[in-house]
């Protein structure tokens, strides 16, 4: 059992390093990592009290794999929303920045026929 808490405790902390040297090289941003941050802390947690999971186990009447599974999947769960919810948001961004870029081509066509126009009346 310790050679799994120690593999298990060294997986954590090199997933949390890895996570933090992203975020210091910009490659992820703060508000994405949160999530990331809190399940290797949540690993690295367990990996240190092993019978932390089996208690939760025993309180909901689960086997410990299906709590470690159900920890798993709620945690992917909220990724999911949370990217659907930042997705969303960059959507509507995109559709405005569309919409300006074709009102400032309009704007600029129009001034190019009367730039265009002035100079042929002046030739």
């Amino acid at each position: 059992m310790l050679k799994i808490q120690i593999i298990a405790g060294i997986i954590s902390l090199s997933f949390l390093v890895i996570i933090f040297e992203a975020i210091r090289r910009r490659k992820f941003m703060e508000k994405y990592a949160l999530l990331w941050i809190f399940s290797g802390l949540i690993i690295f947690i367990f990996s240190l009290f092993p019978n932390l999971l089996f208690k939760i186990g025993s309180i909901l009447g689960l086997h410990h794999l299906t709590v470690l599974l159900t920890i798993s999947f709620i945690f992917l769960l909220s990724i999911v929303f949370y990217l659907s919810i930042s997705i969303s948001g960059l959507s509507e961004k995109n559709k405005e920045l569309t919409q300006e870029i074709g009102i400032l081509k309009l704007k600029l066509n129009k001034l190019e026929n009367k730039s265009k126009g002035g100079q042929e009346k002046t030739n």
